[in-house]
């Protein structure tokens, strides 16, 4: 493999399995892990190598105390320091199918103005993750590149958690009710990102503000079944005033509310099943002058989803296990976009002002439906194999789509080979349309290609190996639109760097080396290496992605010399990612008079240098008469490092010459941040 792509980071985990399939040792074959690239963040540490607890995540050093920002060191990731939306394996985000108690959540992200800053869920309460960067099995569908399932604590006893922090302040209370048979759990949070911005000497013209609340309460209606009710409700504001420049006035809100049953007929019959409502709204207007012409925006959008899904799974003694389910939405949209801005360009030997207007009043609706069927099989003790076949249909698109998986696990003595074939498709959703860029219609889905092995080996007591190859196919590619020099513009659809790409097919390969190591309860270290390539066919020459990540380097460790005090530290290192140049040149007009004109050149022709940070934090806790106290102190980007997202450009003309000086349009500098939380 020539100069392999992009990616991933750190190490740990592997796999618990769904609540609902759980069982005593054991091992039954329902709990066999027989999907690669999966990894996990529990409560304690399960019998399964290199499993990373909440308790050990919640100690490493980490920005805004956000849940994906934490979990994109794991390996596979990559993410910049603005946004939450971490890539997987090359994939950007919105081909991760993101899940919580059995919901499906889109574009689960505060302030989207700046591509989500943050996420939407509580890392307080939640238990469990599983994340799966590529081969998952058949139960999942409609996403590319891969899956994250988020279940949230269910405790025996009342608790109650606060937190304050310099980005923020929020709290949670679980509760019990009926003998134990009922509980209950609510969740608040209100950020203030701009007071930290201030603190770091950003920009203070921007005033973001997020606040997000969810609640469930579970009832054990009888042994092995458990009805329970949820909502998460989220929202946030964003204003920005600087003179010269157009004002934004923001919002987005998202609201789900779902029920769950989860259900046991001893020991060979199990379900799931979901009924859920989503709603998600969008709303940006933008007023005042770009580049000295007059600029308006209004940017209003809305989804609502109706869904239900529910999953089967029958033991057929011990070797067998077949699992079936369905799933059904049921949605409607609106688009309501205004644009109105001018703009100068040369043609024919003059400089005309150009008027552009785009307008767009759409409501498309439809259905959505589809259903899975996979056998996992124990031919002979070393092996277990899940062949699966899901099926996929959206009206709205007159498209339907089958989509054949297999999954295996060998054990091989102490050794554990896993690996994974399959077809993954990913349909429009009904509020992808980029109706700023002119786009009115739905297009077919897209289909990845999945190949990943992976080997497993403890190589000492305490210290586990897992090596895992990887190449993901992807062809059916939808158009796009992106801005090649400036992904984080307020108004990136009114922005001269912004270009329509259409690749033919693409491809992602890699190899990942992952080391975790805990050397008694005091010394936790986790180390990974990843040699990867992401790229596509665009006008015949293969082009990198946007966060082509050649060579990746991870390392954490976390020390602990008794149960007050933890001090972690982590470093990271990636190869620079690819970015756009932009070419100046002098347009001679017709009454000879030169005007400076800028053009974007071949996407993603220049590399940025490379990235590398080290991260420290410490924590103390505190034994209260009611309770723990933890008090942290962050120190983000320890090092001060400067490291570039893209260029800006200073350009100045003298007579016919030229001068392009490039200045770094850097990342975030040195932070520190500090926050405590009350647990009793």
């Amino acid at each position: 493999m020539r100069s392999p792509s992009r990616l991933a980071l750190f190490a740990l985990a592997v796999v618990a399995h769904a609540p609902a399939f759980a069982a005593e040792p054991p091992v039954s074959l329902a709990q066999v892990v027989v999907t690669p690239s999966k990894f996990g963040v529990a409560e304690e540490r399960t019998n399964v190598g290199a499993t990373l607890t909440s308790a050990e995540l919640e100690t490493l050093p980490q920005v805004g105390d956000d849940l994906f920002r934490s979990i994109a060191r794991l390996p596979g990731l990559a993410a910049d320091d603005f946004s939450a939306r971490f890539w997987v394996r090359g994939a950007p985000n919105g081909q991760l199918l993101a899940r919580l108690d059995g919901v499906d959540l889109l574009e689960p992200f505060h302030l989207k103005d700046v591509d989500g800053a943050l996420s939407v869920v509580d890392p307080q309460t939640i238990s469990r993750l599983d994340l799966t960067t590529g081969g998952f099995t058949a139960e999942f569908g409609n996403h590319l590149a891969g899956v994250l399932v988020m279940e949230t604590k269910s405790l025996s006893t009342a608790h109650t958690a606060l937190g304050l922090s310099l980005t923020g302040i929020g709290g949670s209370k679980h509760g019990v009710f009926a003998n134990n048979q009922g509980r209950w759990l609510a969740s608040v949070r209100r950020g203030y990102p701009d007071v930290a911005l201030r603190a770091a000497g950003r920009d203070d013209d921007v005033t973001p503000r997020y606040y997000d609340a969810s609640a469930q309460v579970g009832y054990q209606v009888a042994p092995g079944h458990t009805l329970s009710l949820h909502a998460l409700h989220a929202g946030d504001t964003l204003t920005y005033q600087r003179t010269n420049n157009p004002s934004l006035e923001s919002s987005y809100d998202s609201d789900y509310v779902w029920g769950r049953w989860l259900g046991r007929f001893g020991s060979e019959l199990k379900s799931e099943a979901v009924l859920s409502y989503s709603r998600l709204g969008w709303n940006r207007r933008g007023f005042g002058l770009l580049d000295a012409f007059p600029f308006s925006l209004r940017d209003r959008r809305r989804l609502t989803i109706l869904g239900a899904r529910n999953d089967w799974s029958v033991a057929l003694g011990p070797r067998a296990l077949v699992r079936a389910g369905f799933e059904a939405k049921s949605g409607d949209s609106r688009y309501d976009y205004t644009l109105s801005r001018q703009h100068t360009v040369v043609s024919a030997g003059r400089q005309i002002t150009v008027t552009e207007t785009v307008n767009a009043a759409l409501q498309p609706a439809g259905d959505s439906f589809g259903a899975f069927v996979s056998a996992r099989l124990q031919p002979f003790a070393a092996l277990v194999v899940e062949p699966g076949l899901r099926f996929d249909r959206q009206d709205f698109t007159s498209d339907s789509q089958g989509s054949p998986r297999l999954n295996a696990v060998l054990t091989l003595g102490r050794a554990t080979v896993r690996a994974a074939w399959g077809a993954y498709r990913q349909p429009q959703g009904l509020h992808e349309l980029a109706v700023a860029d002119g786009d009115t219609t739905f297009r077919r889905a897209e289909l990845a290609e999945h190949r990943v092995l992976g080997v497993e080996y403890p190589l000492a007591r305490g210290v586990n190996l897992r090596v895992e190859a990887y190449q993901r196919l992807t062809s059916r590619l939808r158009p796009r639109w992106e801005n090649l020099d400036n992904g984080y513009d307020l108004f990136p659809e009114a922005q001269s760097d912004r270009a329509r790409l259409t690749p033919s097919s693409a491809r992602a390969r890699g190899i990942e080396f992952l080391l975790a190591g805990r050397t008694g309860p005091r010394l936790t270290w986790n180390a990974s290496y990843a040699l990867a390539r992401t790229e596509e066919l665009l006008a015949g020459r293969w082009t990198p992605r946007a966060r082509d990540q050649r060579h990746t380097f991870y390392a954490d460790v976390t020390y602990a010399p008794n149960p007050r005090w933890q001090f972690s530290a982590s470093w990271q290192f990636h190869t620079g990612w690819p970015a756009t140049d932009i070419v100046y040149s002098l347009a001679t007009l017709t009454n000879g008079r030169r005007v400076l004109v800028s053009a974007n050149t071949v996407p993603y022709n220049l590399r940025l240098p490379d990235y590398h940070r080290l991260d420290l934090r410490a924590t103390r806790r505190f034994k209260l008469s009611r309770g723990d106290l933890r008090v942290f102190l962050d120190v983000f980007n320890a090092y001060d490092r400067t490291n570039y997202v893209s260029y800006d450009h200073r350009v100045t003309v003298t007579g016919t010459q030229i001068t392009d000086v490039r200045k770094p349009r850097d990342q975030l500098p040195l932070l520190p941040s500090a926050g405590v939380s009350w647990e009793f």
